[in-house]
C-alpha cells in the first residue's frame, strides 16, 4: 500500500486544523462582543477554515481510492460530513459557539488519527507486546481519550459562559491523573519500544504542560480583565495543549489497541520489544 503522499497530505491538513483551533480560540478570547467577520482575526479563522475545508474534500476522496483498506473512505467521508456539520453551526447558529469549538478539537483529533493510520510505520508489521493490565491496557486507553473529550466539552462551555470554571478545574485533576497513570504503565510495560515510549512520553509532557495553562490561564482572569492581551495568550495557548492533548490521547490510544495484547503466546511475548 502506497500511502505517503497520502500521509504527508493528511499530516498538512492535521496542521492546519490546528491553526483553525489556535485562531479561533484568539477571536473567542479577544472579540467576544465583536459580530462575526468583522476584525481581521476572524477574517483569518474564516479563510483558514475554509482551506481546512477545501483539502478536507480532497481528502475524503484520496481516502476512498485506497483500495487495500476500504474502510479508509468512511473515515474520510465522517471527516468532510464533520467540516459541514461544522461549518454550519458556525455560520448558521452562532449562539452555538461552544458546539462549533468543541467539533473543531474533534476535528482534529479525527485528522491525527488519520495521519497515523496513513503512515508508513502503521502499513508494516507490528512488534506485539503482552499487555500484563487488569483492566487492559486498550480499555485504559479509551477510557483516558473520552475523559479528554468530555474535557475538552467542559472547557468550551466554560469559554463562553455556560459553566463555572470550578467543574472544569476538578475534572482536570483527574483527567491528568488518569492520563499519568495511563502513561506510567505504558512505560512500565514497554520501556524500549519505538512506537508506545514516544507515544506516552509526548502524552506525559504535553498534559504537564496544559495544566500548569489551564491554573495560569484562571488566574489571569481573575486578576486581568478578559480581554488583557496576557489572559488571551495565555487562554490561546491553553486552548492549542487541549487539541494536542487530545491528538497525543488519540496517537497512544491507537498504538496501544495495535501493539499491546492480552494473553500472547509465550514465543510472541518473548520477542525484542522494537516496532516497525
Amino acid at each position: 500500500m502506497q500511502t505517503s503522499g497520502l500521509h504527508r497530505y493528511s499530516m498538512a491538513v492535521a496542521a492546519l486544523t490546528l491553526l483553525v483551533v489556535i485562531t479561533g480560540a484568539v477571536v473567542t478570547s479577544s472579540q467576544r462582543e465583536t459580530p462575526v467577520s468583522s476584525t481581521p482575526e476572524q477574517q483569518i479563522h474564516l479563510w483558514m477554515a475554509a482551506a481546512v475545508s477545501l483539502l478536507t474534500i480532497g481528502l475524503a476522496f484520496r481516502l476512498s481510492r485506497v483500495a487495500d483498506h476500504p474502510w479508509f473512505g468512511k473515515l474520510g467521508w465522517s471527516a468532510l460530513g464533520l467540516v459541514i456539520v461544522q461549518a454550519a453551526i458556525g455560520i448558521l447558529a452562532p449562539s452555538a459557539a461552544a458546539v462549533h469549538a468543541v467539533l473543531a478539537q474533534v476535528f482534529f483529533g479525527l485528522t491525527v488519527a488519520i495521519a497515523v493510520l496513513t503512515s508508513t510505520e502503521w502499513s508494516g508489521k507490528p512488534e506485539l507486546i503482552d499487555d500484563q493490565m487488569r483492566p487492559p491496557m486498550p480499555m485504559l486507553a479509551d477510557i483516558t481519550l473520552a475523559l479528554v473529550l468530555v474535557q475538552i466539552m467542559l472547557g468550551a462551555a466554560v469559554r463562553h459562559k455556560l459553566l463555572g470554571a470550578i467543574s472544569h478545574i476538578g475534572f482536570a485533576i483527574i483527567v491528568a491523573l488518569v492520563a499519568l497513570l495511563l502513561g506510567m504503565c505504558v512505560l512500565h510495560q514497554a520501556p524500549q519500544h519505538r512506537r508506545l515510549r514516544p507515544a506516552a512520553v509526548h502524552l506525559l509532557v504535553i498534559v504537564g504542560v496544559q495544566v500548569f495553562l489551564g491554573f495560569g490561564a484562571f488566574i489571569l482572569e481573575l486578576m486581568m480583565a478578559e480581554t488583557a492581551l496576557a489572559v488571551v495568550i495565555v487562554t490561546a495557548a491553553h486552548v492549542t495543549t487541549a487539541a494536542l492533548v487530545l491528538g497525543s490521547t488519540v496517537l497512544l490510544d491507537l498504538e496501544i489497541h495495535r501493539y499491546m495484547k492480552a494473553g500472547l503466546p509465550q514465543r510472541e511475548a518473548a520477542r525484542p520489544t522494537v516496532a516497525n
